[in-house]
Formats: structure tokens, C-alpha cells, sequence
């Protein structure tokens, strides 16, 4: 008849087994699939947000990056192009250029501002001393100045803050460059790891913008945000010291950019490819960096981001005219209060005694299960599954059985005869003698 013959009789004898083992199929079902997702969670654990405020003790300063609109000596640049040349950008600038004779990093760092003529006085905290400040050549905005702190504050108020006099030019171009924001000053807040890229600062979330005009006395308060990632296998982040995804996009495009127009400007540094030396391959080049500069297209860099940023948000206290003659602007920027931190963390929100508890409560729910329970469950399962098997091993054991040596076989017969005899002795006396 067969095993599976002999389950289907064993089934049909009792229904209601049939009906028991279908619905602890389909717990089992219910089941398994939970314990899939616990074991995923385990590999992926959710993330959750934290968010509180915290009391500093010290208080960390923002980098401030400056740059003066509009960012050319017009006057410079046209006698040094031989042509009208307000801004690099107009090509007029480059058909009558010196190729050869008049590299372009000396154009461009003649043709801007430098220390001396950016600044009339600085500060942090009174003191000059407190601050580390380096420069940076850029295509739009010309040679830009980034203030660092070298110290962190313990006192919060208006004399412990940045104090900054810029100082400006007195000559008024009439290109369209003037047009578009006036004479002054763009500030950049941001983190003082990041480096400042005029690219990815435009549409950065991580960087404040502030224009001051010339003649203003202005006063910026601050309050920060400090976010802290938790790095997964679907997003890794980078806890490098010094590590700016911003520099690290814009050397991506400007590599990419680069290798376009098989030739590099001076804003674009630590690039391979040599400057540009034909007013074809510099129009070339300035066109491309125009349509990346303009537009909105995300480029795929691969530059992880950073574990932890701050995010600084400025408020304007005060706005006023500074009445000085000379065309000078005067900049506050200072916290109000030591509770400046807005802390968001990211945390694992599942570990490995949330997973034990996930998968008891599964299998006690559903299947009512103990220890001995599941005991009981896999010797029925392997019963089922393995019973012919087990059948046909133990057949096996007793052919083998029957087949060991004759002396065994005979030892063992002449053993149970001597225990015959005997009782049929004792039998036999216990008879009559009829």
C-alpha cells in the first residue's frame, strides 16, 4: 500500500487532524515571513530621530566667507585683456588676450581684491588673533576671504561675537554685473569644516546667505543645528577630519568640466589638465562652468556625506546706514543665549534584545509554543517527513541483524535450548507417574 497510502487512510480515519496540521501550516506561514522581517531589521535596523536642545558650555563660531560684488577691478582686467572687460564671463575679454605672454592665474589675481583691500579691521572676541582667515580664487565671485575661529567662546553677547569693517571700492562700473546686486558684500555662514565653493554653497541646505551693502551697519544673530548620521550600508558618511562634500563636488565637476573642454581655468585648482591657451577653448570652458553655475542639474559625484554638520540660521537684529564717509560696512555676527544647540541624532531604533523578544512574542502568539512544544512539533515534522526513510533504515537494521556470523547464531541457539530442557525437566518431574 505504500507510506503516502497509508497517510491518506491514516488522514481519512481522523479529519480532524487534517484540519489541525492546515491551520498550523498556515501559523507556520505567518510565522516565517515575521521572522524574515525581524531578521531584517536585525541586518537593517530603522532609523530614528532624536531632538533636544543643549546648554553649551562653550560656544563653537561659524566659518564666514566674504566676497565683494562686484568682484573685479573692471579697470584692471580691460587693460591687461586689451579689450571691455568688466567681468571674465564677457567675451570680449578673451579675443584680444595675451595667450603666452600674460598667464591667466596673474589675470585673475590682479584683477580682484586683495586682504588689505577687502578689510579695514576684524576680529573675534576684540582680537584679530582669534581668527584664521585664508583666500580663495572663484570665477563669479572673484577672490573670496574665510574667517575660521581659533578659539571657542565661553560668553555669548555682542562684544564677543565677529566684528568685522570691509572696506569698498569708490569706482562704479556700469556693466550689468553692478545691476544685478549693487555694490557690496555676499556673506557666507557655514560650518567652519566645510570649505566654500561657490557652486554647491548657491543650493547647499547647510549655508546661510546674507548681501550687506555698502554704508550698512548690520547685526546678524545666530542660532545652530547640530545633526549627527548614523552611517548604514545603504548610506555611508565620512567622519574624516577636514573632509567638505562641498569641495569634494565641486573637484568632481570641475574635473568633469576639465576633461570637456581638454583644458582647466584658475579658479579650478588641483586639476590635471593645463590652463587654457586659445580664446576657443576659454569661451569653451567659461560656457560649460556658466551652465553648471545656472543651472540645477544634480551631478552624480559619489561624495559621501558628512557624519556630523552644523547648520547655522542667521536673524537680522538690526539694519541701519553706517554714517561714515568712506565707503565701509560694518558686521556683527554673535549668538544671544548659550542655548544655541538644537541637537538631532540619528539613533538604530531595533538591537538584538528587541529581536528576541520580536521573535518569542512571534512563536507564543501564534503558535502557542514552548520549549517542549517545539520538541513535540519536530518530532512530528520529522516523522512526516522522514518516516519512510526511517522504515526503510530500520528494515536495514534487522536484515543486517539476521545475517551476523553462524557462531553467534549458533551460541545463541544452543543457549535457548539449555533453557528449554531445563524447563521441560523441572516440567516433567512435577508429572504423575501415569
Amino acid at each position: 500500500m505504500g507510506y503516502w497510502g497509508e497517510l491518506r487512510a491514516w488522514l481519512l480515519r481522523d479529519p480532524a487532524k487534517l484540519i489541525r496540521y492546515l491551520v498550523l501550516f498556515v501559523c507556520c506561514i505567518v510565522v516565517i515571513v515575521q521572522l524574515y522581517e525581524c531578521f531584517s531589521k536585525l541586518s537593517h535596523p530603522p532609523i530614528s530621530t532624536h531632538s533636544y536642545y543643549n546648554v553649551n558650555e562653550t560656544i563653537e563660531m561659524p566659518a564666514i566667507t566674504i566676497c565683494r560684488e562686484p568682484p573685479y577691478k573692471e579697470e584692471v582686467l580691460e587693460t591687461l585683456s586689451n579689450g571691455n572687460c568688466p567681468h571674465p564671463g564677457f567675451a570680449t575679454c578673451w579675443m584680444n588676450y595675451p595667450y603666452g605672454e600674460l598667464p591667466l592665474e596673474e589675470f585673475f589675481m590682479n584683477g580682484t581684491f586683495n586682504l588689505d583691500e577687502t578689510f579695514y579691521s576684524y576680529g573675534l572676541n576684540g582680537e584679530p588673533s582669534n581668527v584664521d582667515i585664508d583666500s580663495s580664487l572663484h570665477f563669479y565671485m572673484g577672490r573670496c576671504f574665510t574667517l575660521r575661529p581659533k578659539i571657542a567662546m565661553k560668553r555669548v553677547s555682542k562684544q564677543v561675537g565677529y566684528s568685522l569693517i570691509l572696506e569698498h571700492n569708490l569706482v562704479q562700473s556700469t556693466s550689468s554685473v553692478d545691476l544685478i546686486y549693487g555694490a557690496g558684500w555676499h556673506i557666507f555662514i557655514h560650518d567652519k569644516r566645510e570649505n566654500f565653493t561657490e557652486i554647491n554653497m548657491k543650493g547647499s541646505g547647510r549655508v546661510e546667505y546674507v548681501f550687506v551693502n555698502i554704508r550698512e551697519e548690520i547685526e546678524i544673530k545666530l542660532q545652530s543645528q547640530f545633526f549627527s548620521n548614523v552611517e548604514t550600508r545603504e548610506q555611508e558618511c565620512s567622519r574624516k577630519e577636514g573632509y567638505s562634500d562641498l569641495k569634494c563636488g565641486e573637484i568632481c565637476i570641475w574635473k568633469d568640466l576639465a576633461e570637456e573642454a581638454n583644458c582647466s581655468g584658475p579658479w579650478m585648482h588641483d586639476i590635471e589638465q593645463e590652463p587654457c591657451n586659445d580664446n576657443a577653448s576659454m569661451r569653451n570652458l567659461i560656457e560649460d562652468y556658466h551652465a553648471v553655475y545656472d543651472g540645477d542639474d544634480d551631478f552624480n559625484c559619489n561624495c559621501l556625506q558628512p557624519c556630523e554638520s552644523r547648520i547655522y540660521t542667521t536673524y537680522i537684529q538690526s539694519r541701519k546706514t553706517f554714517a561714515q564717509p568712506e565707503p565701509r560696512t560694518l558686521i556683527f555676527i554673535y549668538y544671544t543665549t548659550k542655548l544655541i544647540s538644537q541637537m538631532i541624532e540619528e539613533r538604530p531604533s531595533y538591537d538584538t534584545t528587541q529581536f528576541i523578544a520580536d521573535v518569542g512574542g512571534s512563536l507564543g502568539f501564534l503558535l502557542g509554543l514552548s520549549v517542549l512544544g517545539l520538541i513535540g512539533i519536530l518530532e512530528h515534522l520529522t516523522l512526516f517527513f522522514c518516516g519512510d526513510c526511517i522504515k526503510r533504515l530500520q528494515k536495514k537494521n534487522e536484515k543486517r541483524a539476521r545475517s551476523e556470523s553462524p557462531e553467534d547464531v549458533q551460541s545463541q541457539a544452543s543457549d535457548e535450548t539449555v533453557d528449554v530442557n531445563s524447563v521441560y525437566i523441572v516440567d516433567s518431574e512435577k508429572l504423575d507417574k501415569y
